[in-house]
């Protein structure tokens, strides 16, 4: 019997890969519309910021990991 990864998802919770492309999708790179108002364009930005946080938290670890 076969078991794949994401039928662990609900025992073990995401795993960083998944969680990753989940996050970009929720919260894609934002192209304002000029009539959208300043605050929604902020909060929208702000929560992009924390998903390339996130990624370059992730690549920077995959690199240190085989540096070491």
């Amino acid at each position: 019997m076969s078991i794949y990864p994401n039928t662990l998802e609900p025992l073990l919770g995401p795993n960083i890969q998944s969680l990753s492309v989940e996050m970009d999708e929720k919260f894609p790179p934002l192209n304002p519309h000029p009539k959208e108002e300043l605050a929604s364009i902020m909060y929208k930005a702000g929560q992009r910021s924390v998903v390339e946080w996130y990624q370059e938290r992730i690549d920077n670890e995959g690199t240190s990991s085989t540096i070491e």
